[in-house]
C-alpha cells in the first residue's frame, strides 16, 4: 500500500464489510454498480459511517449513474426513428 493512501471499509445490507485499498477503487465499485447508495462506507481509521450515497467524493459517479438510462433510451429512440424512416423510404 503506497503511503498516505486511505482505506475504505464498506457495509452492504447484510452486514458483510469489504476493506477497500484506495478511493480510486471505492469509486470504481461504485461506477460498476457493486456499491449501492444505501451501503455503509468509512474510512479505516473513522468510526463515522456514511451511506456511500451521501459520499462526497462519490457525487459526480451518482450524476453520470442517473443521466446513463436516459441517454441509453434517447439512443434508443434516435435508431426506431431511423429505422422507420429507412423502412419508408425503401418501400416506395
Amino acid at each position: 500500500m503506497t503511503r498516505g493512501t486511505t482505506r475504505y471499509v464498506v457495509r452492504n445490507g447484510r452486514g458483510e464489510e469489504l476493506v477497500v485499498p484506495s478511493l480510486k477503487d471505492l469509486h470504481a465499485l461504485y461506477t460498476h454498480g457493486f456499491l449501492e447508495d444505501g451501503d455503509w462506507v468509512r474510512q479505516e481509521r473513522s468510526d463515522v459511517w456514511v451511506p456511500a450515497g451521501r459520499l462526497p467524493a462519490l457525487h459526480g459517479v451518482r450524476e453520470a449513474r442517473r443521466e446513463s438510462p436516459a441517454k441509453v433510451a434517447m439512443v434508443v429512440a434516435a435508431l426506431m426513428v431511423l429505422a422507420v424512416a429507412l423502412g419508408l423510404l425503401f418501400a416506395r
